[in-house]
């Protein structure tokens, strides 16, 4: 006699993958007007297994507690030699407390960064890092230039006269 397995009796709410796919996958579900989340780690490949159940609340909390744990590892990172990195490669000029406050920002925005080996940006990030200071600048000469009710247009024309300017001294200087 063969022997079936019992048929799911979960209502199920929505299924995602633990981590990425492949590692595990996490269930929410109603059960008997309860709502629970099932989570399931397998790794493809292994022989690791590991499932456990979590009440919406206890998720929040844990979730929570992820983000601080993820935020302070992420922060030991921002060592003296990185800082030196960022400053030299992408943000020369700027203080330590400025690049760690744009590196927080970029990592809020992008969830997370890795580093190509210690100390070290990705390129791609440190490009990253750079645009985003620059148009943090834009931004605020935007706000002071739009709030001073003064137009592009009239910008435009101040800085062809300033530039005028500046090269009748040069040359009244030589």
């Amino acid at each position: 006699m063969v022997k079936l397995p019992e048929p799911d009796t979960r209502e199920i709410i929505t299924r995602e993958p633990f981590v990425e796919e492949g590692v595990g996958e996490m269930v929410a579900h109603i059960l008997q007007g309860d709502a629970h989340i099932d989570v399931v780690i397998k790794p493809f490949e292994t022989d690791m297994y590991a499932q456990f159940d979590l009440l919406p609340k206890e998720a929040r909390r844990l979730a929570a507690d992820l983000v601080r744990i993820a935020d302070t590892a992420q922060q030991a990172m921002w060592t003296p030699k990185l800082l030196a990195n960022v400053r030299e490669r992408y943000l020369p000029g700027a203080t330590d407390v400025e690049i760690v406050e744009q590196l927080n920002r970029m990592v809020e925005r992008v969830g997370g960064l890795e580093l190509m080996k210690p100390g070290v940006l990705y390129p791609q990030d440190g490009y990253t890092l750079r645009s985003q200071a620059h148009s943090e600048v834009v931004d605020r000469v935007a706000g002071v230039l739009s709030e001073a009710g003064v137009t592009l247009g009239e910008l435009e024309s101040v800085v062809r006269d300033l530039r005028k300017i500046q090269r009748a001294e040069t040359e009244d200087a030589q």
